[in-house]
């Protein structure tokens, strides 16, 4: 059984690898458009995904969705379908915000 703070701790380590992806891949969108740009994603996308591994994240799919049940227990809902039917649209403005 996985405890909340070792969930939050994957999820964390998840979002860290999501967010070097990220700033590495507008890093290399930020040069000029050139012939290879398209397989320069690739090397990115594949440490992202082992990086995603070293977690426990089968997938980018599997991680994002662990990501947003984190998110929905900060703020207070037992999983997605809880928020569905209590959220209000303040919650829903602030779910908004969070991490993505």
């Amino acid at each position: 059984m996985t405890t909340e703070a070792s969930f939050r701790d994957r999820v964390e380590l998840g979002r860290r690898a999501v967010d070097d992806y990220r700033a590495a891949h507008a890093q290399l969108h930020a040069q000029n458009h050139y012939p290879q740009v398209h397989d320069d994603h690739i090397p990115l996308l594949n440490r992202m995904q082992t990086e995603l591994k070293e977690p426990g994240f089968g997938s980018p799919d599997e991680f994002f969705s662990a990501s947003e049940e984190l998110n929905l227990k900060e703020l207070g809902f037992k999983d997605k379908a809880d928020f569905e039917a209590k959220a209000t649209e303040a919650d829903r403005t602030i779910l908004e915000g969070k991490w993505r």
